[in-house]
């Protein structure tokens, strides 16, 4: 009779069948199996051979898995999350381990001449299996009466068993995880932001090119499915939840690929710029809210305010634009350097500006030197009450703290 090598009818299914099995295997269920089925000293060594083979195949898959689950419900999308479900995706990971697994127990079926009736399907070696029973007599003598070959295949299939069972762990853990993730949008929808700025930062050149080839911006600008003639459902989904972002979170949350949340990147750029190539770029540097960004331009423009009458060299001081850079949230420097440096001129700015290796040697200076952290908060002073001349109006967005971080 065919046996199908098989066990359970998912992903999900064979990994719980797989880890039920390894909880109750014990040397009495292997010398019922090895019994049941004749082994000879030589058969039994090369089982030993072939799972030492399986174990460090697992042994490899194993460090993949645990740095994987490590970021696997920390991410809004993965690739090919229309194809597979999530218990798909991590048994992946651990595909040698279970076959290796699959492979063991169906060494261990007895072997049946009765065939099957026509379009029956093979029964499965898990339900086939004598080292997978629960209903078996215990050897009289115990282990001491088998040679040492035997010995060593227990002591081989419990270290195999035993990595298994923590990778099986580790995949169902996450796998419950992910559940009670998409359980809570508010949760969902904090992953999601977390994504999309991410994809913002990796992105920034091409926001950037939008400021300076205008054949660039009118591609993105005119792109049919940043427009909606083209309609992407994601993307679609995401215009129409303005009001309710935690429920289209929670809807999509690992439902998406990369490239949709880099559609909806571009979207929100090219949407809140509205056409000012200078906004996109601020976007992509500092983040999707407006107020934060039109109080950094404040700065930038009246950032001579800021500095001594007189600056060495005619170049601003990196030091204080080091700290407005911290102030600014820490974006990148050269992303920072970029936006700084063309604003600053294109407002007749008086001063020389400096470039990356400066503004490295301001920060080396500022985590060193005791005194640093007062000439900030004296700088942060500044800020707040340069904003405050013209914001203290207006209430401040619930998203960023632009003033004073001390």
């Amino acid at each position: 009779m065919q046996i199908s090598s098989q066990i359970g009818h998912s992903h999900l299914e064979q990994m719980s069948l797989i880890h039920e099995f390894v909880c109750h295997f014990d040397v009495d269920l292997l010398l019922y199996a090895i019994n049941g089925k004749h082994l000879d000293e030589d058969a039994i060594v090369s089982l030993t051979a072939d799972i030492n083979e399986y174990n460090a195949k697992l042994l490899r898959e194993k460090q993949y898995l645990f740095k994987r689950c490590r970021t696997f419900n920390k991410e809004f999308a993965h690739e090919d999350n229309y194809l597979v479900d999530s218990s798909a995706k991590i048994s992946r990971n651990i595909r040698s381990g279970c076959a290796g697994a699959r492979k063991v127990i169906k060494h261990f079926c007895k072997v049946s001449r009765k065939q099957l009736p026509p379009g029956k399907p093979a029964p499965q070696a898990y339900e086939r299996s004598m080292i997978c029973t629960k209903n078996y007599v215990a050897d009289l003598w115990g282990l001491s009466s088998y040679p040492p070959c035997v010995l060593e295949l227990f002591t081989t299939m419990l270290k195999f068993y035993e990595n298994l069972n923590e990778c099986i762990e580790e995949a169902l853990r996450t796998i419950k995880e992910e559940k009670a993730t998409k359980g809570n949008n508010a949760k969902c929808l904090e992953i999601l932001k977390q994504d999309l700025d991410r994809s913002r930062k990796a992105q920034a050149h091409l926001i950037e090119a939008m400021q300076d080839d205008p054949e660039t911006r009118k591609a993105i600008e005119q792109n049919k499915i940043l427009l909606g003639d083209e309609e992407n459902p994601v993307l679609r989904d995401y215009k129409k939840s303005a009001t309710n972002k935690e429920q289209f979170a929670g809807r999509y949350f690992h439902n998406c690929s990369p490239k949709d949340i880099g559609k909806i990147t571009i979207y929100n750029v090219v949407a809140e710029a509205s056409g000012d190539p200078m906004m996109a770029v601020a976007i992509t540097t500092f983040g999707n809210d407006a107020e934060f960004i039109q109080r950094i331009n404040y700065v930038i423009e009246h950032f001579d305010e800021l500095l001594p009458p007189k600056c060495k060299n005619g170049k601003i001081p990196a030091l204080y634009l080091y700290f407005f850079y911290d102030w600014c949230g820490g974006v990148g420097y050269q992303s920072f350097l970029n936006y700084f440096n063309k604003y600053y001129k294109e407002h007749h700015g008086r001063w020389d500006t400096i470039g990356r290796s400066a503004l490295c040697g301001a920060c080396a200076k500022d985590s060193t030197e005791k005194e640093s952290a007062e000439k900030k908060n004296e700088f942060f002073a500044k800020i707040d009450a340069l904003l405050s001349k013209k914001f203290a109006k207006q209430q401040m967005s619930p998203l960023r703290k632009p003033f004073s971080t001390k």
